[in-house]
């Protein structure tokens, strides 16, 4: 996919397992001298059986097969799949075709195709993500149309392991890219032999809501770790969840509107088209053939507000808050943090930009930001909050080049103070105090239950007042 503009943070789905070998060896191999190969390719030749393809930076000259779909926007191109598949679980019956302009092939269209093998990284060999094997700079001849497509493959509950990755080859710095793929003992081996090919999937629940993009992320195992919402729980970076894909559709959203999903709704029917990977989400069905939403009627959650005797303590993410962002945004966000947060002594919050956001020219504070947000709070009946913060190296701590984010403190002098322990900043080293109560060492405080609330993304939870933090005291 072409890289594009955003907010949202890239996925990390393989980075884990993946980045040393894209650093290290498949630019090498991307960029060798294209050398031509004179015998009958197949797609299965080019796709191997394993991440990179064997023939990398050869060309390759009428490669035969059907169009299953076109993209023509974003990374321009189209799929194509082998009707003749081998005996060999491994290897993709289909590729990507990159055009850089619009296609003038159809779905059905049988062609031949000539170009150079490569291996395109979405988001850079930096990122970590997972390759793409592809024909580039092709020429492609059109031999009939209106030809069945290849039988898709139907990704199930079934169909993908419940493992996520194997492990890595310690001679290859832990990279797995060497490794025989074994598509019936890992989730991601088995969607890499599916790379390009035509699948589809049956009725499946939204885990992930319709995004500003136009996707959306469903899961083909209902019963993995599933939660009360709707959604389901995610582990960690070494441990996906492998029932998971993006959606998108090939259709361009001036022509068909993507549909509106929340989640805990399903994507009903059939969804069908080529497998792709995606910058920010992972395996992405790119679809010919569009679900429809059946809405399940997801309601945002509200905390009650804490009682005299209470200290309420919150978490909320507000995705990269800058004073440039429409003033809707601010007065959403700040509505949830009255009414569905009910005001939180505490308020930890994520992802605060600093005063001019993605605008890379130094600026550290985030002041104003603050002063935006915390004045919206105030606007939609919430308390006048208090803050602190530290502002960090600039371009130092992640987020969007230039936006600086950070996490800050709020809280309600009118509930409790903050203690001050001598200046600091993002260079002064952390030390940890334990407090010590009647019984010892305060023990470490549980993690909040977390749980979405749109907009924004949030957690809370409430301690007796008896017990506060060393950093806090309860009026």
């Amino acid at each position: 996919m072409t890289a594009r503009p955003s907010s949202l943070p890239r996925s990390a789905a393989v980075a884990a397992v993946v980045a040393t070998a894209l650093a290290g060896g498949l630019l090498a191999g991307s960029a060798s001298a294209s050398a031509s190969t004179t015998a009958e390719v197949r797609i299965h030749d080019i796709q191997g059986t394993t991440r990179i393809s064997p023939l990398v930076g050869q060309r390759v000259t009428d490669v035969s097969g059907i169009v299953t779909g076109v993209r023509t926007y974003g990374s321009k191109g189209f799929w194509f799949q082998d009707p003749r598949a081998d005996a060999d679980a491994a290897t993709s019956e289909g590729v990507f075709v990159f055009t850089s302009s619009a296609p003038t092939v159809a779905v059905g269209d049988a062609v031949k195709v000539s170009g150079t093998v490569g291996e395109y990284v979405p988001g850079g060999t930096s990122s970590g993500n997972q390759s793409l094997t592809q024909i580039s700079k092709p020429a492609v001849t059109v031999v009939s149309s209106g030809n069945a497509l290849p039988a898709p493959v139907t990704v199930s509950a079934k169909s993908v392991p419940a493992a996520y990755a194997p492990e890595g080859d310690p001679a290859a710095g832990g990279s797995i890219n060497a490794l025989p793929l074994d598509p019936s003992a890992y989730a991601l081996d088995y969607y890499e032999s599916l790379e390009g090919s035509n699948i589809r999937i049956g009725s499946s629940r939204v885990v992930g809501a319709t995004d500003p993009h136009a996707e959306l992320w469903v899961t083909v195992k209902p019963e993995e770790n599933d939660n009360r919402r709707g959604g389901t729980v995610y582990g960690s970076y070494t441990s996906q969840n492998t029932g998971r894909l993006q959606i998108q559709q090939l259709a361009p959203v001036s022509q068909q509107p993507f549909p509106k999903a929340n989640v805990g709704d399903v994507l009903s029917g059939t969804t069908e088209g080529p497998l792709d990977f995606n910058q920010y989400g992972g395996y992405t069905l790119t679809a010919r053939t569009l679900g429809t939403v059946t809405d399940r009627g997801l309601e945002r959650e509200s905390t009650r507000p804490q009682h005299r005797g209470e200290l309420a303590v919150a978490t909320y993410n507000v995705e990269n808050l800058d004073p440039g962002d429409p003033q809707a945004k601010f007065d959403a966000l700040a509505a949830a943090v009255v009414d569905n947060l009910a005001s939180p002594d505490i308020l930890a919050l994520e992802e605060i930009q600093d005063d001019n956001g993605a605008k890379n020219d130094g600026t550290v504070s985030a002041g104003e930001t603050l002063k935006k947000f915390t004045a919206a709070i105030a606007a939609a009946g919430g308390p006048s909050y208090d803050w602190r913060t530290v502002d960090p190296a600039d371009n130092k701590d992640g987020g969007e080049p230039g936006g600086n984010i950070r996490q800050v403190f709020l809280f309600n002098p009118e509930r409790v103070s903050f203690t001050d322990r001598g200046a600091g900043d993002a260079a002064t080293r952390d030390r940890c105090r334990t407090g010590e109560g009647p019984r010892g060492p305060d023990p470490l405080p549980r993690p909040a239950s977390t749980r979405r609330t749109r907009p924004g993304r949030t957690a809370a939870s409430r301690s007796p007042a008896s017990s506060p933090s060393t950093a806090v005291r309860s009026s």
